[in-house]
Order: C-alpha cells, then structure tokens, then sequence
C-alpha cells in the first residue's frame, strides 16, 4: 500500500488460511457499518429542520443552564451554529440546507474549528478534535440526530 495500491500481504504460513478469513470478516464488517451510516446520513439530510426542532437538537447537545432558562436565552455557542447552519457555505447546498444533516455538521464544523486558546498546539487541538472533548461533544450530537431521526 506504500505505491497507492490497495494490496494486502498475508505471510504464507500454517495459519495464513485463518489470517484472511480474519481479513474477509474486517472488510465485511466495515462494508455492513459504512453502509448502515450512509444510511442514517441520508436520513439526515431527508429531514428538514425548523427553529423549535432545532432548539430541540441543540438542547439535547448543548443544554443550557438554569438561568439561561428562566431569561429564556440562548447560549452564545447556540448563537454560532446556527450561524453556521444558516450561512455557512457548504451547509447551503440544495440538499443539505435546512436539514438535520446541516444541523449535524454545523455542530462538528463548530467543534473542529471553535476558537482556539492563544496557548493551544495544533497537536492538542487535534487531539480535542478526534479524541478529547470535542470528539465527545460530536458523538454526543451524534447520537441527538439519531434519536431525533427516529421520531420525524
């Protein structure tokens, strides 16, 4: 794989039999789970959003506090996605805008690229971003859409 080329090598061995049926169940496995999600990421896009189903959404991701409650605001990062899920440029696109799947990638589009600290390293925000709270925070809306999809 080193020159591009999809090639997989499998020493011949006594168990070279049981390494790509191994292999064979891998990319069986990962076939099955990129289907299942673009699946879901189809639903997504099929489920248009309005202002209430989207204070839903983001409720779910990011609640807010007692206080914004009784004010009835918004929390600022609300504010910022849903600039995002309104003007940004790839979110606009005509089977993408308005949608759950906009709403989706308004919130991993904030998360990825949200402010960053004067004194944070590209490999620490990388780190958020894939593993830290970032990443959790995206599961988390994840998860929301999903459980939102399955009602609409």
């Amino acid at each position: 794989m080193e020159d591009g080329q999809k090639a997989y090598r499998v020493r011949h061995s006594k168990i070279m039999t049981e390494r790509l049926d191994e292999l064979s169940d891998l990319i069986a496995t990962a076939q099955k789970i990129y289907k299942t999600t673009e699946e879901l990421f189809k639903k997504f896009a099929s489920i248009q959003m309005n202002a209430i189903l989207l204070d839903i959404y983001l409720e779910q991701v990011f609640p807010k506090t007692k206080k914004q409650n009784q004010k009835n605001l918004q929390p600022p990062r609300w504010l910022h996605i849903k600039d995002l899920f309104e003007s940004h440029q790839h979110l606009q696109q005509q089977r993408v805008k308005g949608s759950l799947w906009a709403a989706y990638n308004a919130i991993t589009q904030f998360e990825d690229y949200k402010k960053i600290r004067d004194d944070e390293e590209d490999e620490s925000r990388l780190d958020r971003a894939w593993f830290g709270t970032s990443a959790e925070t995206k599961l988390k809306s994840l998860q929301a859409a999903q459980k939102l999809s399955k009602a609409a």
